[in-house]
């Protein structure tokens, strides 16, 4: 969309008819039209929602806000941006990044451990849709930053819901979340720059593969793994069963206690990728 054609339609466009621009006046005239606008949309809407989510109630965004302040796991590897071209100058708005595949909310696809392993452009999709459960590990991990998500964590969860279904995304909530503002908070290393955050543990992830037959895992921290890990032990438990697992996901407290929620894992589809942020959505 952005061709040296398309640029010079632009620009020929503009020289003739001059910048698409709305003035207080025209504004005002277009008042009342727009009002009876606005009346029939919101009237729609119920209507449209209904069509749209079917005996959905809401989509919940589990993402994060991509940016360039963004915390991530080694230091410097934060996103970058500018303006390609603009409305103001060129007439259309383009942003040029550059970012690594594992930042913000991100997927992580068996090829970013494994040898051999999928790719995001030949992962399934439909192993990216897939029903949600989320263990809460907070009131541990506020005691505990090296917390981790363990088959006792799991068999509560199941005592108190039932079996965990086939094919889930089995989301760890340890409310890391709250410090996501803050990149030194989030990462919490220590003196040495190691890491303290929670995770899941090897013996639920490799649980979950055997017993519960899960699509895959998330968590709402830098890592599948503890912050601490040196192993990466859940990465290659999940990854190598070739499962995807979600890291900084947000918002996990509103799927608490909807048992029929489901997830949409929106990633790129770009060549021979390792995985990538994603707009991680949840139906409920």
């Amino acid at each position: 969309m952005c061709s040296p054609k398309v640029a010079e339609v632009v620009r020929e466009r503009i020289a003739n008819e001059g910048r698409p621009n709305l003035s207080r006046r025209g504004f005002l005239r277009m008042g009342g039209a727009a009002a009876a606008g606005i009346a029939v949309a919101s009237l729609a809407i119920p209507q449209q929602k209904a069509m749209a989510y079917g005996n959905l109630e809401e989509v919940v965004d589990l993402s994060h806000v991509f940016g360039t302040t963004i915390p991530t796991y080694t230091p410097g590897e934060a996103p970058t941006r500018a303006d390609h071209v603009t409305v103001e100058a060129n007439g259309f708005y383009i942003q040029k990044w550059e970012l690594y595949e594992h930042a913000g909310t991100h997927v992580d696809i068996p090829a970013h451990f494994i040898a051999g392993g999928d790719t995001v452009d030949n992962y399934p999709a439909a192993k990216l849709l897939a029903r949600a459960v989320v263990i809460d590990i907070s009131a541990k991990a506020a005691e505990d930053p090296d917390a981790m998500v363990t088959v006792q964590d799991l068999e509560a969860w199941e005592s108190a819901n039932g079996e965990i279904p086939e094919c889930a995304a089995v989301f760890m909530y340890s409310g890391w979340e709250s410090r996501w503002a803050d990149v030194d908070a989030f990462r919490n290393p220590d003196a040495d720059g190691v890491m303290h955050f929670p995770g899941f543990g090897g013996e639920a992830a490799n649980w979950l593969i055997a017993e519960r037959n899960i699509f895959g895992i998330g968590v709402d921290t830098l890592s599948l793994d503890i912050g601490a890990s040196t192993t990466f032990d859940v990465h290659y438990a999940i990854l190598g069963a070739g499962k995807f697992g979600i890291e900084n996901v947000a918002n996990l407290t509103a799927l608490m206690g909807k048992a029929d929620a489901k997830v949409v894992v929106g990633v790129p589809r770009w060549e021979e990728g390792s995985g990538g942020p994603c707009r991680l959505l949840a139906l409920v």
